[in-house]
């Protein structure tokens, strides 16, 4: 499997096309810490050939700079359909919404997605005080 893409948002739907808004945001920013985020969407998209065909286990860490869960791993599977008649490759897309997530600390993080074992995408995401203004 590839990725073809992978994002995090602040909404996405993600069915026969993908809908998302805020694309793409790397930096949560909070003027106290612990933080709480209210909502946010990971939206990847796979590529995968007919011999990738069958049902993938599947997890989301969210992690800390020192690599500590920020939230218990979500595990789930990921159903890869033989693609359409005629063709060798196709497709495949997840879009996992976060809720209420907790920051304890300023830093970095990241989301790291796991697809049959092997780390697929491992996006960064950084929690920082507001930008002084003038």
């Amino acid at each position: 499997m590839q990725v073809d893409y992978a994002f995090i948002c602040d909404y996405a739907e993600a069915k026969d096309k993908v809908n998302a808004l805020g694309i793409g945001f790397d930096t949560i920013f909070a003027s106290k810490i612990p933080a709480r985020h209210p909502h946010f969407n990971l939206v990847i998209q796979l590529r995968y050939s007919i011999a990738e065909v069958g049902s993938k286990d599947v997890t989301v860490h969210l992690i800390n700079a020192d690599g500590v869960d920020v939230i218990p791993p979500i595990k789930g599977k990921l159903e890869v359909k033989p693609p359409p008649q005629g063709m060798i490759d196709s497709t495949v897309r997840l879009n996992m919404e976060f809720g209420n997530v907790d920051f304890k600390d300023y830093g970095s993080y990241s989301v790291r997605v796991t697809v049959a074992g092997q780390e697929i995408v491992s996006i960064p995401l950084r929690v920082a005080q507001p930008p002084k203004t003038a």
